[in-house]
């Protein structure tokens, strides 16, 4: 048979590589042919190194390349992020992110986006698809942030609501993003329109990796 059911009763010991370990919520499916596990009642994903849970209501994964996951929510130690879709990348440490995502986190409420993908080593988001936030109030198309650092890049055509200076911040050149630096008050965050070298160096390179949210 190419598809053997295991049922794993006491599967507390889960499947492991790396330093990702996998706690099935219910029976596993193993295909010997392709080497894929399929976990039909989801289970969480711990990712001690970048100190990182999955928990999902339906998981795939083939051991040292792929984890997909479906209705999954993530944490760390200081964001939620929860999408409809994910596929785990383990040794490049990404996340990629489908059907509509959602973060939150210190310095930002209520992230919304069509797609996107993680970069945990790097700390580093670039959200696409009708990206929306809550606080700070703003709207693009796409978006890229260094969340350890607290900084955003919106990307034009974007509009930012300030509520320092009490007026709507509005962005059509593609070439000229918006620089956001937050702070511990969300809706208070510092803003500059001319991105500092630094900044766009070692941000605007992440856009260009990815096509996201495709």
């Amino acid at each position: 048979m190419k598809r053997i059911l295991l049922l794993f009763a006491v599967l507390l010991l889960a499947a492991e590589f790396a330093a990702i370990s996998i706690e099935p919520y219910g029976d596993s499916v193993y295909d010997l042919a392709s080497g894929v596990t399929t976990l039909p009642q989801g289970g969480v994903i711990h990712d001690n190194e970048n100190n990182l849970s999955i928990d999902a209501s339906f998981i795939e994964y083939k051991e040292g390349e792929y984890i997909k996951a479906k209705e999954a929510k993530m944490e760390t130690e200081n964001m939620h992020f929860a999408a409809t879709e994910i596929e785990y990348l383990p040794a490049a440490s990404e996340i990629r992110l489908y059907g509509g995502v959602y973060l939150e986190e210190a310095n930002i409420k209520g992230l919304k986006a069509q797609g996107g993908w993680i970069y945990l080593k790097d700390g580093v988001i670039v959200f696409s698809g009708g990206v929306t936030a809550a606080e700070p109030e703003f709207s693009t198309e796409l978006l890229v942030a260094d969340y350890r650092r607290g900084e955003v890049l919106l990307m034009a055509p974007y509009e930012y609501k300030d509520a320092k200076l009490g007026v709507t911040l509005r962005g059509k050149d593609p070439k000229k993003p918006l620089y956001l630096k937050l702070n511990s008050d969300s809706s208070n965050a510092s803003t500059n329109s001319k991105v500092p070298t630094e900044v766009a160096k070692r941000l605007l390179g992440y856009i260009k990796q990815k096509q996201v949210g495709k």
